[in-house]
C-alpha cells in the first residue's frame, strides 16, 4: 500500500502521484468545550489544499465514485485508532458513518489519515477523532473545516447535515448506523441475542423506502448478523454437549443391563424393584432426550439464519472475499461441506492472501465429508447423524 506525506497530514493508501502541501495551520489548544470543536480553516489554507489529489485509493480508504459538481473529501485521523473506551466510536466506524451518510454516490469520499499536528489531548481529555473536511468542485477548493473529538454517530450526522450542509440525508440513516454499531459492541461482548436485536433494527431501517438509504451498509450488517447467529449456535452447541454427556452418564450400559437382568432372574423377589427403578429412570431419560432434541433444533435454527444472511451478503457484496468466507463457514457448520468449499474457492480468488486459512478449511471439509459418507454407508442417517456430527464437531 502506497502512502503520501502532506504538510500536516499523512494519507493512507494514496497513489504515487504527487500531492501538494495541505495548508492546515496547527490547532490552537485553548478550547475546553466538551462537544466536538469545529473550526473553519482560513481561505489561504483552504486554497493551498486545492491541489490535493482526489484520486486516493487503497485498503484504508472508503471511497465512492465522484460525480461531476460539488463533493466533499473527508480525512479521519487514525491517532486514536486503538481507543477502546466504551461509547466512543472507533476511527473506522467514523469513516463508515461518513460514507453511509453520503446522500448520493460521490458526494463524500472518506480517507484514513495521520495528522502531524494533533490537538492537545490533555485539554478537555479528548477521546474522539480529529476530522478535516474539504469542499471541492473538480480541482477547486471551495471551503474547508476541522472538527475535533468526533466520537459518535450523532456527531458525524451533525457534521454532514449542519456543517457540510448536506441536508437531504435522512435522519433514519443516523438511527440505522447507531443500531449497527451497538450490535457490533454487543457481539464483541459475547451477547449474540442483543446483537441480533440491534442488527434487526438496523436492517429494518435500511430496508425502508426512504430518500437516502442506498449508501447504508446493508451487506456488512448482514455479515455481522450472520456472525451473531453463529455465536448463538455455538452457545446452543455447548449446552447440547453438556446435555448429551449427562444422558450418557445416566443411561445404563449394555453390561449393566445384563447384570440387572441376571440379578432379577436369580432373585425373583428383587425383580419388581429393579424393573420399577428402570422404569423411573426411563421417564427421566425421556425428558433429557426431549431437552436434547429441543437444543439441537435451536442450534440448527441459528445456523439456518446465519447461512441465509451470509448468502444474501455475497449478493450485495460480490467482490468481498470476507463475505464469501463467512458464507463458506456458515455452510460448513450446516454440514453443506461441498458447497462450503465452493464459497471458499471464490473467497480465495478474490483474496489470495487467505490461501493458508482457506486451504486448511477446505481440507477439513473434505475429511468431514468422507466421515459422513462412511457413516451413511453404515446405516446412520437423518437426525441421528446430524446430532452425532454436531456434538462431535470441534
Amino acid at each position: 500500500m502506497k502512502s503520501t506525506w502532506i504538510a500536516g497530514l499523512f494519507v493512507c493508501g494514496s497513489t504515487s502521484r504527487d500531492i501538494a502541501a495541505f495548508g492546515f495551520s496547527p490547532r490552537q489548544a485553548g478550547s475546553r468545550r466538551q462537544h466536538h470543536d469545529v473550526r473553519k480553516l482560513s481561505s489561504s489554507a483552504a486554497s493551498t489544499s486545492s491541489a490535493v489529489n482526489s484520486n486516493i485509493s487503497g485498503s484504508n480508504n472508503i471511497s465512492i465514485n465522484a460525480p461531476s459538481g460539488i463533493s466533499w473529501e473527508v480525512f479521519v485521523s487514525q491517532a486514536n485508532k486503538s481507543n477502546k473506551d466504551k461509547g466512543v466510536l472507533s476511527a473506522s466506524s467514523v469513516m463508515e458513518s461518513f460514507s453511509s451518510f453520503s446522500p448520493s454516490p460521490g458526494a463524500i469520499t472518506v480517507n484514513a489519515a495521520f495528522f502531524t499536528t494533533q490537538p492537545n489531548k490533555a485539554i478537555g481529555k479528548v477521546k474522539g477523532h480529529l476530522v478535516r473536511c474539504i469542499q471541492k468542485k473538480e480541482d477547486l477548493t471551495l471551503s474547508a473545516i476541522e472538527i475535533n473529538n468526533v466520537d459518535s454517530v450523532e456527531k458525524v450526522y451533525r457534521i454532514v447535515t449542519e456543517h457540510m450542509r448536506l441536508t437531504t440525508v435522512n435522519p433514519k440513516a443516523c438511527d440505522c448506523m447507531k443500531y449497527y454499531f451497538q450490535g457490533n459492541e454487543s457481539l464483541e461482548e459475547g451477547d449474540p441475542s442483543k446483537a441480533i436485536a440491534m442488527y434487526n433494527e438496523a436492517l429494518s431501517l435500511a430496508d425502508r423506502r426512504t430518500r437516502q438509504t442506498s449508501q447504508l451498509p446493508k451487506g456488512p450488517i448482514l455479515m455481522k448478523r450472520a456472525r451473531a447467529y453463529l455465536q448463538r449456535a455455538a452457545n446452543h452447541r455447548k449446552i447440547l454437549r453438556s446435555l448429551v454427556k449427562d444422558l450418557t452418564d445416566t443411561v445404563p450400559s449394555a453390561s449393566t443391563m445384563k447384570i440387572l437382568y441376571q440379578t432379577a432372574s436369580s432373585n425373583p423377589e428383587l425383580s419388581a424393584s429393579i424393573f420399577q427403578r428402570l422404569a423411573g429412570d426411563s421417564k427421566v431419560n425421556q425428558g433429557k432426550f426431549r431437552q436434547i432434541r429441543y437444543r439441537h433444533d435451536m442450534h440448527e435454527f441459528a445456523l439456518l439464519h446465519a447461512t441465509q444472511d451470509s448468502l444474501q451478503a455475497t449478493k450485495l457484496l460480490p467482490q468481498s472475499a470476507n463475505a464469501w468466507y463467512i458464507a463458506g463457514e456458515c455452510l460448513a457448520e450446516l454440514r453443506k461441506l461441498n458447497e462450503s468449499n465452493q464459497y471458499y474457492v471464490r473467497a480465495l480468488a478474490l483474496d489470495p492472501s487467505m490461501k493458508d486459512l482457506l486451504t486448511g478449511l477446505m481440507e477439513k471439509n473434505k475429511l468431514s465429508q468422507e466421515f459422513m459418507d462412511v457413516a451413511r454407508a453404515s446405516g446412520f442417517s437423518g437426525d441421528t447423524l446430524r446430532l452425532a456430527v454436531d456434538v462431535a464437531a470441534s
